[in-house]
């Protein structure tokens, strides 16, 4: 099996397939021409990667089970079948064409959307959202690539429900634990948990995050260790308290703190908006999120009408004259001026404008700096008294910044892996000046001191007998074709190599094998902890400082 090639016939010459619009994981998509209706038209099925998997039947029930989902959907912001339909043995979805592009390929084209502009969007699929939350549908896979823009009104549209489930609110249920990550809810990650509209919140929440600052959100599972979720104003000092504070508590780690629906989590959003129906009516008497059934108590703003369904229409603002208060900093924030982060362990393109310079490992289990026995060097070299006196060799600096490594090298010494580990994150965030922050950036760790993570990585090596230390999982990092640039290949292969994923699966740091018969590299796990932007920074700068 293979894919289709554009002059392909199908349906009985109903579709001729134009070209390959896009695939993923498990489907491919389609443009292609309705010939009886004259139109343009999507059409989606199961990949031949996909196709070629011994349980394939299982993955193609899955498919219809999406196709027949969506296709009793009829809601304005999500993506319109127009058919369900099977060619010889694969089953296909024709969908409509939409032709403006996904929002996470239109706000890299223009660098970030403005505020309202970005609202309107989120607006518009939050009431998608709501509508198929009321057929008892959980999307799951909320993220600005599944969602589409039509070009003839500007207007959103949800697309993708290839990881939607059906779901009863507040009800522990097995669903699969796939996700995206930086956009899934910390729920996602097991299989066996309560879901709820909530758990669209997160993502909807993470979505106007990223179109916002074009970072992608610090992951759920990272957070869960203590590590804090950067203020979307800390990216982009330009977004009004309001949004800030909205997407803030919708990412909230804990499902029992975010707002319950998409509707009130909407509502703090849209607190100071207006909205038009259309650019050229005026202003509904309603409230911008109508009380839901279950809860009678009209809207602050006090209009009428609250039985109006959700206005599924663009946001204009209507600036007001009202001084806002700034909100107080976070204990982890800082009152230096916001720095330029570039987190995004998931983009490929994160880093590709930074030069690529190759550079052979220099591993070889070097002695440590603590192994000069100065005592041997003085008893081994003969002096006489009308000699001139030989000075014993001087002890190298352990440290550019000060810090002592003692503590560190006794835990090492005895075998206390994961003391030493967490007391390896706590030493190297002191050098950056970072302890209060919490986790180093990209230009932090390009300015961390060679001295220090030399003397870090050979205590390391020297305790496990060359089994643990950052030298080792440089020289594993670029065996497998690791750059200065991400590669999330790359990245889960290493994952894979040093024991850090288990079945796909990556691991809580408390999850680690902390003795020696643990994977070749498995520590210090900085490189997974959370505390770093990703293994590519780190093993930049120890290519900088010739580790």
């Amino acid at each position: 099996m293979s894919y289709w090639k554009a002059g392909k016939i199908i349906q009985k010459g109903r579709y001729v397939i134009e070209k390959v619009l896009g695939a993923g994981g498990a489907g491919i998509t389609y443009k292609a021409k309705d010939v009886v209706n004259e139109n343009i038209v999507a059409i989606k099925t199961l990949n031949a990667n996909i196709q070629a998997l011994p349980n394939f039947a299982k993955h193609q029930e899955r498919f219809i089970q999406e196709a027949f989902r969506l296709a009793k959907c009829s809601h304005v912001h999500v993506i319109r079948v127009d058919d369900v339909c099977q060619e010889e043995d694969l089953w296909c979805m024709v969908m409509e064409y939409i032709d403006g592009g996904n929002l996470e390929t239109l706000v890299k084209k223009q660098g970030g959307f403005s505020e309202f502009e970005a609202i309107r969007y989120i607006y518009q699929v939050g009431s998608a959202l709501t509508y198929i939350h009321k057929q008892g549908i959980l999307h799951r896979d909320v993220k600005p690539a599944n969602i589409m823009r039509r070009i003839e009104n500007n207007e959103a549209v949800l697309i993708d429900f290839g990881l939607a489930r059906d779901f009863i609110e507040d009800k522990t249920q097995i669903h699969t634990n796939s996700r995206t990550e930086g956009f899934a809810p910390i729920e996602q990650y097991q299989r066996n948990a309560k879901r709820g509209a909530y758990t669209d919140v997160y993502a909807l929440s993470a979505t106007l995050y990223y179109i916002l600052t074009l970072q992608i959100p610090f992951p759920a599972q990272f957070r869960q260790q203590g590590i804090n979720l950067i203020s979307p104003q800390t990216h982009n000092s330009k977004i009004s308290d309001r949004t800030n504070l909205a997407i803030l508590k919708g990412m909230e780690l804990l499902p029992e703190n975010r707002p319950e629906s998409v509707a009130e989590w909407l509502n703090m959003l849209t607190e100071d908006v207006e909205i038009h129906l259309t650019n050229n009516t005026p202003t509904p008497n309603y409230p911008i999120i109508p009380t839901t059934p279950e809860t009678s108590q009209p809207s602050k703003n006090n209009r009428a009408n609250t039985h109006h369904p959700l206005p599924i229409i663009p946001i204009i603002p209507v600036p007001k004259k009202k001084k806002v208060r700034r909100i107080k900093a976070r204990p982890h924030q800082t009152n230096q001026p916001p720095q330029e982060y570039t987190y995004d362990p998931l983009s490929p393109t994160r880093f590709e404008n930074n030069p690529i310079i190759p550079v052979k490992s220099n591993y070889d289990n070097q002695e440590s700096i603590i192994d000069t026995h100065l005592e041997e060097i003085v008893s081994q070299t003969e002096i006489s008294s009308s000699e001139t006196v030989i000075e014993p060799q001087k002890k190298p600096k352990m440290s550019a910044v000060g810090i002592d490594y003692h503590h560190l090298e006794e835990l090492l010494s005895q075998k206390k892996w994961q003391e030493a580990d967490l007391e390896t994150q706590k030493l190297m965030l002191k050098a950056v000046n970072k302890e209060d922050f919490g986790w180093i950036d990209r230009h932090a760790m390009q300015e961390f001191p060679c001295e220090d993570l030399h003397s870090i990585d050979r205590l390391w090596t020297k305790y496990s007998q060359g089994k643990f230390g950052f030298s080792v999982q440089k020289r594993i990092y670029l065996s497998l074709g690791g750059k200065r640039s991400h590669d999330k290949k790359v990245w889960e292969s290493m994952g894979d190599r040093v024991g850090w994923r288990n079945k796909g699966l990556w691991l809580f740091t408390e999850d680690l094998n902390y003795d020696l018969n643990a994977p070749q590299g498995h520590l210090p796990s900085l490189a997974m902890s959370g505390l770093l932007e990703g293994i590519y920074t780190l093993i930049s700068r120890t290519m900088d400082c010739n580790l």
